[in-house]
């Protein structure tokens, strides 16, 4: 941060409160018109004198003239200073060197979006960030963990995985002044007591009394957070951490998580960052997406016609004597409250039975159209291309992802699977292997979509059904980490025609209204039973021109 960018913004708020874009209209009026509003909200969170208050539901900015008398830049603001200052006299607090700070945060060389959502957070000290995979939310957190410490403060970092818990650690390392991480979980059980920073899993947290020292200001960083709705993980979420900050592509579930557990413990979201602005700023690789429909066998296709037909008929039944909600999702999520109550007080009666009924129906016809004989087909068809393009393949079952690799096998492609049913070291072996290139696709049901730190690839190949937008978020997410050579990411997402997985019938909505007019392209491809070649040729191209810009080192 500049002198006289800080003189000028001083100087405004001197005359009184003022919002960020009434500092930026100043600075630009005084002369600075090609400075950016992410630097005006940098030199706030940078400027010890500067702090925010909410009025009326919006942010503006003051100042502390006793503090404006000096030139000390402690890089940070008001609510994680605050924190620190506020702890108490026997708090342990020390004084942090202007120049060991800017160090450790230029070192992170924070993009403008990670700059933005930094001061966003750090006023309230609370908020959730929303940042589409692969974009970096990682770092962001890092540089809030980095301000704490250096405040005399500690960090309970909460990861989902123990792959994930061992990328934090190594990512902190260089960050936390003296290196004090401590890990709890995968046989360690360290604490806060002697490290600055303790990384662990919410399976290991959940159950012990983990709070700061006495005095010490304390900042939880859950990744991954929407899995923390739930009801074992938010016993993760401890009450002692005055400073929280939550990390997720998507702040959603499937249930009253986030309204009963999320919002209340870490606030509302308070930065979001999406396709278009992360596409626009070049911080995810191009992409391009396309859609193949394919058919359904005809025995598949009678038994999803009968599945259906059932669950439309029990569906009636409920709404009408029931009282239940008609919108299928509500439906379920009532229908398994009723079943999960069954359950634990052993009642029984037609609208229990009628309950199971409807679920198993939902469920099996799910497992119909995302078990397509068909997609395995399109694998092959694609196998030529997918030969010399780094691929993850998203599956429904192990028994759809072994599938998938003997198709890819039989073409002379390096394959393998990634599911729960291998042991840990396979797992990471297999992992490994793939950064290393010996493998070029990997096959996984649902365990690749998050929690795990994966090498780069090319192409996600989605086979499985999507219950929500998050699940299509994660897939994309990973094949969209900027490239060296600057080649783009292809999204390809097979779908049974005629079903619910089909974009006609409300498949993936949500998601596509993300990506159209950020993809560079999208095709919309339907094949026959017999002509699969001949309607993947355009596919085909595209994944092979993709391949030219680098593919297996």
């Amino acid at each position: 941060m500049s002198d006289p960018l800080r003189g000028i913004v001083r100087g405004v708020l001197t005359g009184g409160d003022a919002s960020v874009a009434e500092l930026l209209a100043a600075v630009r009026a005084r002369g600075g018109t090609r400075i950016a509003r992410a630097a005006v909200e940098r030199c706030l969170a940078d400027d010890p004198a500067c702090s925010a208050v909410e009025e009326l539901g919006r942010v503006r900015w003051r100042i502390d003239p006793a503090l404006a008398t000096g030139t000390a830049d402690d890089g940070t603001s008001g609510a994680v200073s605050g924190a620190a200052s506020g702890a108490g006299s026997d708090a342990g607090v020390v004084a942090v060197d202007r120049e060991v700070s800017r160090a450790g945060l230029d070192a992170l060389a924070l993009r403008d979006w990670q700059a933005q959502a930094l001061a966003a957070w750090s006023a309230p000290g609370r908020g959730v960030v929303e940042a589409v995979t692969g974009s970096g939310k990682t770092r962001l957190a890092l540089a809030a963990v980095r301000l704490v410490v250096e405040r005399g403060g500690v960090a309970l970092v909460l990861v989902p995985t123990l792959g994930l818990l061992d990328q934090w650690v190594r990512e902190l390392r260089p960050v936390v002044p003296g290196g004090r991480i401590g890990r709890l979980g995968g046989g360690r059980a360290d604490d806060l007591d002697r490290n600055a920073v303790l990384v662990a899993t919410p399976q290991s947290a959940a159950g012990l009394p983990i709070e700061p020292p006495h005095g010490v200001p304390g900042l939880l960083v859950a990744d991954e957070a929407h899995r923390f709705g739930a009801a074992t993980w938010g016993e993760a979420l401890k009450p002692a951490f005055g400073l929280r900050l939550a990390l997720t592509a998507t702040f959603e579930r499937g249930d009253d998580g986030v309204d009963d557990v999320l919002t209340p413990y870490f606030g509302d979201v308070v930065h979001r960052y999406g396709y278009a602005e992360a596409a626009r700023d070049g911080t995810i690789a191009p992409f391009d997406v396309t859609l193949v429909g394919v058919p359904l066998t005809p025995s598949e296709q009678d038994r999803h016609d009968e599945l259906d037909g059932r669950v439309r008929r029990l569906t009636a039944g409920l709404v009408t004597s029931g009282g239940l909600p008609r919108e299928p999702r509500a439906l379920i999520a009532a229908l398994s409250a009723i079943v999960a109550d069954a359950q634990r007080s052993g009642r029984d009666g037609p609208q229990v039975r009628a309950a199971r009924e409807y679920l198993a129906a939902v469920r099996e016809r799910r497992a119909v159209a995302a078990g397509a004989a068909h997609k395995t087909d399109v694998v092959a068809a694609l196998s030529p291309a997918l030969a010399v393009r780094r691929t993850l393949v998203f599956t429904d079952t192990v028994e759809q992802a072994e599938a998938v690799v003997s198709v890819l096998r039989r073409a002379g492609t390096a394959a393998s699977t990634v599911h729960g049913e291998l042991e840990d070291r396979q797992r990471r072996s297999r992992l490994a292997r793939f950064g290393r290139g010996e493998l070029v696709a990997l096959a996984a049901p649902r365990v690749l979509d998050e929690g795990v730190d994966l090498p780069d690839a090319d192409v996600a190949l989605a086979l499985s059904a999507f219950r929500t937008r998050r699940h299509l978020v994660q897939r994309l997410g990973r094949v969209l980490r900027t490239k060296t050579d600057g080649r783009a990411a292809h999204l390809v997402l097979l779908h049974a025609s005629g079903t619910l997985e089909d974009p006609a019938r409300g498949g993936h909505h949500g998601f596509l209204e993300q990506v159209d007019g950020v993809a560079r392209t999208r095709q919309d491809l339907a094949v026959a039973t017999d002509g699969h070649a001949e309607a993947l040729v355009s596919l085909l191209s595209a994944l092979r021109d993709g391949a030219s810009g680098g593919g297996i080192p």
